[in-house]
């Protein structure tokens, strides 16, 4: 072989890696970037109890104006205060976890809290048995 096709075979060759290192050395990079996962799963529960404290505050006005009769606002409200409590208590695992961003870090443990805390809205959503549709 002449000194021009080592060339060429080299520089083909270091292309070709090039190319297939380039999606490993991405996966690393995106890895490193997860470390902030922590943070949006802190902030994803912050929205969502702020969502929380503002479904109380509507019930509150609807029990407040005669909308609501008082035993739906005092199940209803309960159900919401259940859900803020939940939530406060996955704040709290976060902030611990935060010490120390990716010790620990499940990003299907918030999953799970907030499709029971969507399950358990659903649920109390469906009318009560025994209890008429004229309320």
């Amino acid at each position: 072989m002449s000194i021009p096709g080592l060339l060429l075979a080299l520089v083909l060759s270091l292309i070709a890696l090039a190319i297939v290192a380039h999606p490993l050395l991405g996966a690393a990079r995106q890895r490193r970037r997860s470390g902030s996962s922590l943070g949006l799963e802190s902030e994803r529960v912050k929205t969502y109890y702020e969502r929380v404290l503002s479904n109380i505050r509507d019930l509150d006005e609807d029990f407040a104006t005669g909308k609501i009769s008082e035993d739906d606002y005092h199940a209803e409200r309960e159900v919401w205060a259940q859900r803020g409590i939940r939530l406060l208590r996955v704040q709290d695992q976060l902030e611990r976890e935060g010490s120390s961003p990716m010790a620990g870090a499940d990003p299907e443990r918030l999953d799970r809290a907030l499709e029971e805390a969507v399950a358990a809205y659903r649920a109390a959503l469906q009318p009560v048995p025994g209890k008429g549709e004229d309320a």
